[in-house]
C-alpha cells in the first residue's frame, strides 16, 4: 500500500470510544471519494517535495489505487466501527521502513500525513456543514483526525528505526570502508572500484556530495538520512552527504546535529570528496577560533575567499613582514585608520569623496591619510604587484582581527 493510502487512512481512523456518528455519515461520504482522492493527491504533490513527480507509470498507479483504497477503507470502517486496525499499524511501520530503504528521512512522509489529514478534514467539515451535523460530532471528528496523526507517525518512526538498526548492523562495515577509501584516495579510486564498493554497501552513487566536519563526539539526532555516510570515531569526525543541495538537506543536518557546530564543505563530485572534507575542516577550525562567525553551521560555499586567504597563514605572515612594515611601526589607532583607508583605496580605486562615504569621514580626512600613506610607501603604491599583495595582507589581518 502506498504512502498516500496511509495518508487517507490516517485522516479518517477514529478511536472507537469517541465515535459519535450520524446515521447518514457513510452514505454522504461515499459520493465524495473520487474527487477527494484527486484533491488529496494534488495537494500532496503541490506541498510535499518528495511526492512532486509526474503522474506516470507505477508512481501514478500506486498513488491512485492507494488513495482510493484508503478512502474506501475509511467508509467501510464507518459501517463497522469495530473493524480491526492492526493491519493499518503494520502498514504505517512498513511505510517507515520503505522511506529508510529509499534513503530518505521521514520528513516527506510526515508532511504528507499532515497535508492529507488537512484536506480530508476540510472535506468532512464541508459535508458535515451541508448535512447539519451537530457541533459535538464535528468536534469529535476534528479531534480524532488530528490526534490520530501522532499515533500513525509514531508507528512510521518505529518502522523507520527498526530498518535503520537492521541496515546499520548489516552495512556498517562496508559503508565505513567505502567512506574511508573515498576520503583517503579520492580520484585515485577507479570508477569500477567505487561502483563495487557502493553496491556492497547498498549505497546509491550520487551526482554530488559534500563532507560535513563536526566537533569531537557530536550527538547525532534521528533526523539524519540513512543515505548519509558517517564516521564519528575518526580524528576528524565527519559525514558525507549525497546530493547536498537538494531540498531540505541543510535543515536535515541542522536537526541531526542540534548541539554541535559544523561546517558543510562545497558540493563536489564523489571523487573530490577529500577536497570537500579539507575545506570543511578548515572552516570549522576558523569557526572555533572566532574568525568565521556563525550561529550553528557554516557553508564553505559562502566562505571561499576567506578559506583561500587563510589556507596558508605562514605564507601570509611572510607577506606581512615584506609589505606591512611601515604600518606596523605606527600607534594602534593610527595604524587602524590608515589600514582601513588603504584597503578601501586598493579595493575600489575610488576618489577621496567616494572613500570618505564608505568610511563615514570627511573627504579632506581621506586626502590627509592618503598623503601619510604616500609618505610611508612612496612609489610602491604605483606597483600592481605591491597593490595585490597589500590587499591580501590587509584583508587577512581584518579577518584575523589583528589590527
Amino acid at each position: 500500500m502506498s504512502g498516500v493510502t496511509m495518508i487517507a487512512l490516517s485522516a479518517f481512523q477514529i478511536p472507537a470510544r469517541r465515535r459519535v456518528y450520524p446515521a447518514d455519515l457513510a452514505s454522504l461520504l461515499r459520493p465524495e471519494l473520487p474527487s477527494l482522492a484527486d484533491e488529496i493527491i494534488e495537494e500532496i504533490r503541490c506541498c510535499v517535495t518528495d511526492f512532486d513527480r509526474p503522474l506516470q507509470g507505477h508512481f501514478a498507479v500506486g498513488i491512485r489505487v492507494g488513495v482510493e483504497q484508503g478512502l474506501r477503507q475509511f467508509v467501510d470502517q464507518i459501517a463497522d466501527p469495530m473493524a480491526a486496525r492492526e493491519q493499518g499499524i503494520k502498514v504505517y511501520r512498513a511505510l517507515g521502513r520503505g522511506e529508510c530503504r529509499e534513503g530518505r528521512s521521514l520528513d516527506g512522509l510526515q508532511a504528507a500525513y499532515r497535508v492529507g489529514a488537512r484536506v480530508a478534514w476540510r472535506r468532512i467539515a464541508e459535508v458535515g456543514q451541508r448535512a447539519g451535523w451537530p457541533p459535538a460530532t464535528m468536534s469529535f471528528l476534528a479531534e480524532a483526525v488530528f490526534s490520530h496523526i501522532e499515533q500513525i507517525a509514531a508507528n512510521s518512526v518505529q518502522g523507520y528505526s527498526q530498518e535503520r538498526v537492521r541496515t546499520a548492523g548489516m552495512l556498517q562495515r562496508p559503508r565505513r570502508r567505502l567512506l574511508e577509501l573515498v576520503l583517503t584516495r579520492g580520484r585515485a579510486l577507479s570508477g569500477e572500484t567505487i561502483r563495487e564498493l557502493a553496491s556492497e554497501a547498498q549505497w546509491r552513487l550520487p551526482q554530488t556530495v559534500a563532507c560535513v566536519a563536526v566537533a569531537r563526539r557530536p550527538r547525532i539526532g534521528p533526523a539524519v538520512g540513512p543515505d548519509v555516510l558517517m564516521d564519528l570515531e575518526r580524528p576528524d569526525p565527519c559525514l558525507l552527504v549525497p546530493d547536498p543541495d537538494g531540498p531540505g538537506r541543510h535543515d536535515m543536518l541542522a536537526r541531526a546535529l542540534p548541539d554541535s557546530p559544523f561546517a558543510i564543505g562545497p558540493s563536489v563530485p564523489l571523487a573530490d570528496a577529500p577536497l570537500s572534507l579539507r575545506l570543511a575542516a578548515q572552516a570549522l577550525s576558523l569557526v572555533q577560533r572566532g574568525v568565521i562567525k556563525c550561529d550553528h553551521f557554516v557553508r564553505c560555499a559562502d566562505q571561499l575567499p576567506t578559506l583561500l586567504l587563510l589556507r596558508n597563514e605562514e605564507l601570509i605572515r611572510l607577506m606581512t613582514r615584506r609589505r606591512y612594515g611601515p604600518l606596523a611601526s605606527l600607534k594602534p589607532l593610527q595604524r587602524l585608520r590608515l589600514s582601513e583607508t588603504l584597503l578601501d583605496w586598493l579595493a575600489t580605486g575610488g576618489s577621496a569623496p567616494e572613500i570618505a562615504v564608505r568610511l563615514c569621514v570627511h573627504a579632506q580626512t581621506v586626502r590627509y591619510r592618503m598623503r601619510q600613506l604616500q609618505e610611508l610607501f612612496g612609489e610602491d603604491m604605483n606597483d600592481p604587484d605591491w597593490k595585490f599583495e597589500m590587499e591580501i595582507v590587509l584583508r587577512t589581518r581584518l579577518l584575523l582581527n589583528t589590527e
